[in-house]
This record gives C-alpha cells, sequence and structure tokens, in this order.
C-alpha cells in the first residue's frame, strides 16, 4: 500500500469537514435522519473537483429517479406486498443492467443509484404508505444536502481541478511515449520491460477521457475547447497505435533479416533523438527544420513495389518507414492541439472530432441484472417466511451489496471484504452508541469523539489500493449510528436487529455471487478476447461501417482490460498481451485494404473481396469458439493476382495483406492456425512473411 502524503491528508480533512457540515446543517433543519446528509457528503467526495461535481449531478438524478420509482411502485402495488417486492428487484435488476453496460461511464453511477435507491425509500415507504412521500421527499433532501457541502467544501477548500490533472497527465503520458519511442527504437529494453510499458502507456492513455470528461464539469476553458481535447486524446491514439505497429514490425526485422535493420538504423537514431530532449514540448525553426528533413530522408528511403517484388523482407522496411513518417506528422499535431488546450486559444480545426467508443459487455450485464434481482427476490422470501420485522432492510441491502460490485471480475470476494468491513463498523458502532455517545453533549463533542475514527478513514480512502476495500467501513458506521435530532439508539437488542439485517443482505449477496458467478477473471479474459474477434469479423464483413478512430479506441478500450487483468510473469498470457496488439494491427490492416479496394483493377478487387470475405469467417469462428470448417485465408492468392493486375493502389495493398499475414504468422495460436503462412514465389521466393 502506497504511503499517504500531504494530498491524502487534506483530502481527508475536507472530507470529514463537509460530513460534519452537511451533518451540522441536517440538525439545525430538523431532518429527519441526518445521517443520510453525512453519508451522502462521504460518498461524494473525491480528491478532484470535477469529480465531484460529476458524481453529484448522476447522485441527484439517480435519487430522484429512485424516489420517483419508489413512488411509483408503492402507490400501484403497496396493498399487494409480494407483486410490490417483485416488481421492485426487476426494477434494480434493470438499472444494474444498464449500469455494467455503460461500465465506468459517469452515466452508471446514476444508474445504478436509481435501482437500489428505490429499495431504500420504497420498501420503509410500503410498511407506511401513508408516509410515503414525505419520507421519499425527506430523503432526497437530506441526500441533496449532503451533496451541496461536499461540493461547496471542494471548490473552495483547496480545490485541485480536473484540468490541472488532465494536463499533468497528457504531458505525463507523452513524456512516457518519448522515452518509449527513444527505448524501442535504439533495441536498449527488454522485451518484457517493452511489454510493461506498454501495458502502462495504454492504461494512461484510455485513463485521458474520463479526466476529460470530469475537466468539463469544473473548467469552463476546457468545456469551451472540448473539440481540442478530443482531437488532442484522438491524436494520442493514434500515435499510440502507430507505436505498436512500428515495434511490432522492428521486432520482426530484428529476428529474421538483422542487415536490413542495420541499414535503418541511422534514421531510428535520429527519430530517437528527436525524442529524447530536455524540452520535448517546444516547437521552433529550428526543431521544425530538423524534422522536415528527417522527414525527407524517410521519404527517399521508401522501397518502391520493385524492390517489394525483388526482396520482400524491404516489404517490412516499407511498413517501418511509412509508419515513422507519420508518427512524426501526428506528434507534430499532438503539439499544435496541446498548446492551444493549455493556454486557452482557440484553434481552426479542418475536421470533426473524433468519437471515443467503449466496448459493452452485455452478457455480464444480463448475468449482473439477474443476480441483482434474484438476491432481491430470495431475501424477500425469507422477509415474508419468517416474519423478521427488520428482514427489509436485509433486502435491501442485498439489492445494494449485488448492484454496486455487479461489474468486477470476482465480487464475491469483494462482497465478503465488505461483510468483514462491516461487521467491523457494527463492532466500532456499538462501542460509539453505548460507551461514548451517553457520555457527550452537544455538537462539537460529537464532532470531536468522530474525528479520531473518520480522520484515517478518509486518508484510507483517498490511496489508490485501499480505498475501495475500506469504503464499507466508514459508510456503514454512519447507516448503524443512525444520527438524529429526537433520540439516540440505546436499546442494545434492537441494534443486534439492525446489525445483523444489515449483515444478513449482505452475506445473500456473497451467497448469490458464490453460487451464480463462480467464474473470475479468466472468465472476463475470454469474453473480452471474444470481442476482439468479433470487432475483426464486422470489419472483414463489412457489417457496418466503421470509423478508424472508433474502433481503435474501443480495442484500446478492450486491451486496456485485458492488460489489467492478466499477470505478465506468464509466459502463456504475455503472448495473450501480444496477440491482442496484433489484433488492432491486422484491423487496421483491414480498414486500409477497405478503403484502397476500389482503386485495385477489378479482378485484383474480387481477389480482395474474398479474403476479406475468409478472414471475417475465421473471425467469426474464432469468436464462436468453433472449429474452422474452411481453409485458413489464403493471402497468398490474393498477393499473386496483385502482382498479375497491377494498379497504383497495389503497393498498398501488397503492404496490408503481407503485415496481415506476418501477423497471422507470428501469433498461429492467438489466432487459431496450425500452419505458418508463407509469401508466393511471385515475391522473390517461398519464405515465411
Amino acid at each position: 500500500m502506497p504511503q499517504p502524503s500531504w494530498r491524502e491528508v487534506i483530502f481527508s480533512i475536507k472530507t470529514f469537514g463537509a460530513a460534519m457540515l452537511a451533518l451540522y446543517i441536517a440538525f439545525l433543519l430538523s431532518l429527519t435522519q441526518p445521517s443520510w446528509a453525512m453519508l451522502t457528503a462521504f460518498v461524494v467526495s473525491q480528491p478532484i473537483t470535477g469529480m465531484v461535481v460529476a458524481k453529484s449531478i448522476f447522485r441527484v438524478t439517480g435519487t430522484v429517479v429512485g424516489a420517483i420509482m419508489a413512488l411509483v411502485l408503492v402507490g400501484l402495488f403497496a396493498q399487494a406486498p409480494p407483486l410490490f417486492l417483485v416488481t421492485l428487484a426487476l426494477w434494480i435488476g434493470t438499472c444494474t443492467f444498464t449500469s455494467v453496460l455503460l461500465r465506468d461511464a459517469p452515466a452508471s453511477y446514476g444508474t445504478v443509484l436509481s435501482g437500489y435507491t428505490a429499495a431504500i425509500i420504497g420498501i420503509p415507504a410500503a410498511l407506511a404508505p401513508e408516509t410515503a412521500f414525505d419520507y421519499a421527499v425527506g430523503r432526497c433532501l437530506e441526500i441533496t444536502l449532503g451533496i451541496g457541502c461536499a461540493t461547496l467544501v471542494s471548490q473552495i477548500v483547496f480545490p485541485r481541478s480536473a484540468s490541472e490533472a488532465l494536463k499533468a497527465s497528457v504531458d505525463a503520458t507523452l513524456a512516457a511515449a518519448a522515452r518509449w519511442i527513444g527505448d524501442m527504437v535504439r533495441g536498449e529494453i527488454p522485451p518484457d520491460r517493452l511489454l510493461a510499458d506498454q501495458r502502462n502507456l495504454i492504461a494512461d492513455v484510455i485513463a485521458l477521457d474520463a479526466l476529460r470528461i470530469f475537466s468539463t464539469f469544473d473548467t469552463p476553458s476546457v468545456r469551451a475547447a472540448g473539440d481540442v481535447a478530443r482531437h488532442l486524446q484522438g491524436q494520442i491514439l493514434t500515435l499510440l497505435a502507430l507505436l505498436v505497429s512500428i515495434n511490432d514490425r522492428i521486432v520482426l526485422l530484428r529476428s529474421r533479416t538483422t542487415g536490413k535493420l542495420e541499414a535503418l538504423q541511422p534514421v531510428l537514431s535520429e527519430v530517437g533523438n528527436l525524442f529524447d530532449r530536455e524540452d520535448l514540448f517546444q516547437t521552433d525553426a529550428t526543431r521544425e527544420a530538423a524534422v522536415r528533413n528527417l522527414e525527407t530522408e524517410i521519404a527517399g528511403r521508401v522501397p518502391s513495389l520493385d524492390d517489394m517484388i525483388r526482396d520482400p523482407g524491404s516489404i517490412i522496411v516499407r511498413n517501418i518507414l511509412l509508419r515513422l513518417r507519420d508518427a512524426l506528422d501526428t506528434w507534430r499535431r499532438i503539439l499544435a492541439l496541446r498548446e492551444s488546450l493549455f493556454s486557452g486559444r482557440s484553434m481552426r480545426l479542418h475536421e470533426a472530432a473524433p468519437s471515443t467508443a467503449r466496448y459493452r459487455d452485455v452478457a455480464l450485464a444480463l448475468v449482473a441484472g439477474g443476480i441483482s434481482t434474484t438476491a432481491v427476490l430470495a431475501t424477500s422470501a425469507f422477509w415474508i417466511a419468517s416474519g423478521w420485522p427488520h428482514g427489509s432492510s436485509a433486502v435491501i441491502f442485498s439489492g445494494v451489496i449485488c448492484s454496486i460490485l455487479a461489474s468486477l471480475d470476482d465480487p464475491a470476494t469483494a462482497a465478503a471484504n465488505f461483510l468483514r468491513m462491516t461487521l467491523i463498523s457494527a463492532i466500532a458502532a456499538a462501542i460509539y452508541l453505548f460507551a461514548i455517545f451517553p457520555t457527550i453533549d452537544g455538537f462539537p463533542s460529537l464532532l470531536m469523539v468522530l474525528l479520531p475514527f473518520y480522520l484515517p478513514f478518509g486518508v484510507l480512502l483517498a490511496l489508490p489500493g485501499s480505498g475501495t476495500k475500506v469504503t464499507p467501513l466508514g459508510l456503514n458506521l454512519v447507516a448503524l449510528l443512525g444520527l438524529s435530532n429526537t433520540t439516540v439508539q440505546t436499546d442494545f437488542a434492537n441494534f443486534i436487529n439492525t446489525a445483523t439485517a444489515l449483515l444478513a443482505g449482505i452475506a445473500a449477496g456473497v451467497l448469490m455471487f458464490r453460487i451464480l458467478r463462480p467464474l473470475g477473471v479468466e472468465w472476463t479474459i475470454r469474453r473480452i478476447r471474444r470481442g476482439v474477434m468479433k470487432d475483426l469479423q464486422t470489419l472483414a464483413f463489412a457489417e457496418t461501417r466503421i470509423d478508424r478512430n472508433r474502433f481503435a479506441s474501443r480495442m484500446f478500450d478492450r486491451i486496456n482490460a485485458i492488460f489489467s487483468r492478466v499477470d505478465i510473469a506468464r509466459p502463456d498470457q504475455q503472448r495473450m498481451m501480444r496477440g491482442v496488439l496484433t489484433a488492432l494491427r491486422i484491423g487496421f490492416n483491414i480498414l486500409a485494404l477497405r478503403s484502397i479496394r476500389r482503386k485495385l483493377h477489378p479482378t485484383a478487387k474480387h481477389a480482395i473481396d474474398r479474403v476479406l470475405a475468409e478472414l471475417g469467417w475465421h473471425f467469426r469462428n474464432l469468436k464462436n469458439g468453433t472449429p474452422s470448417t474452411t481453409a485458413p485465408p489464403d493471402l497468398g492468392r490474393a498477393v499473386k493476382t496483385l502482382l498479375e493486375h497491377r494498379s497504383p493502389a497495389t503497393v498498398d495493398a501488397l503492404t496490408a495483406l503481407v503485415a496481415i499475414g506476418s501477423a497471422f504468422d507470428r501469433h498461429r495460436d492467438f489466432f487459431g492456425l496450425a500452419q505458418p503462412y508463407t509469401l508466393p514465389a511471385a515475391l522473390g521466393a517461398e519464405a515465411p512473411v
């Protein structure tokens, strides 16, 4: 666990201050359950102001929608308890499904909240329908008060805007990319570390999207320059895709034709020197002239079609040089966009901002929604059968736990930790209620006795490694204390029943996850790999028109999801990481073939269409996990046809085909191939690609 810094201490003080402010105002206003205001302040507090605002907006929205649904269900089914509980369970399952489908988009938080808020408000309201409206309004007021206090404190006490974090992250990501370029072109990095660096860089680039979204909530200049920020993110994704492609080809050249790599080394060294500078983000006439000279040298070294026919190895050289040229041009655009975003000066953009795309896991969302529904129904049946007065709390918390942990790879383990933390919070609550609170009087003394617990809790909450683990400890303590203006819990038997109901609801969630979701990370990785194959199938069959930037964005999202789950020390998972990166390159080459096929001779165009269809069926079989009943895609036949019916676009089509064959040959296990690919004799000699 990382050591806390002054930032975590400041965050803890701010969070505790916001919670106490919300609690104090709730007491002054004589709200029925002030503890909800305090709990909400803890829930929405985040280190970055934009995150607080975004979470607050969607929490208010989710609370209001959940309250309205609760009132609708109470109005319709209060006199038919079984029907009320069934419809409530279906509502919670639907909201869980939608939240998991949206994944970590800000809207997913509001969606899941709409589900379990309906239970938190609806079940007590159904037990006393005449007070339903007052109860719903009271919860909304208390939650809104907590949100307002947390937002106010985050804005005025040592605020840290998301735009500052975005700018720092952009510079850190670009600096890491520059170091990676230098290490890659010089061959100064071991393969395992190169893969680890790729994983970190991809994660950083994907994280920029969330920071960009949060920045629009707290920084007007970023909101006004929204297209610039999206263009910058798109260009960084493009650069990353180019670097992955260049590295793959350099590794291939190093393993097969070292002479060609040595011939390229002067150009590669110049590229490395260009990025190995202290003033990485500075642009001046001298540097621009050096870049243009390098681009001219690269253009002069690009092999022609005749060179590629005489020497197939020069196809790889051509690919490296063209990608290096594209990378230099992309870096130039990145610097211009960075300057516009950081300075706040407007920039004329000649094209629409690229749209980002996230992958959606429908299967996981359906399973998650089903588990939430089943958990609520099971605990409801137990409540009705047992007649336990506190059973309603078990129903509520079974829905809560199955909703908030539904998207995790191993929710049963997380729910078990939630149960342990809640048990500790119950013990702490008992100490406060029956040993400490009877000895104090007034709000200042209440603040002083809560401070020793919540100050360390806030520090742990801000640490990446421990925040999610300790969250239930502090939040459930607030729930169990039940702070109010009128009464303090003094009935030990009632407290035990309340705590037991809370623990029983969480235990029901653990049981549901153990029974209905016994699969862990490996299942998630297999589903993501299926998604990769589905994207490649869609590209090959041209089932829908796919923008290159959207494809790259979704693929990098999948790649990041796999990279964050695998163990880089395991050789089989290293092969998985390299295979999924190669899938990105295959996708780009399929897009290239689709864009240039109309420029080819009709016979060559027909050959390309046939190859694309064969690729589509191959990826479809891989996606479905079924053995292929047809021969693997015959790229060699298409290469021969291209050479027999040449046109100005032949060289680009040939380059793309050989690149796909090279990818298949180097990652046969990942792409389900038993035999190596060979180049046709028309390209000089039968040789592996």
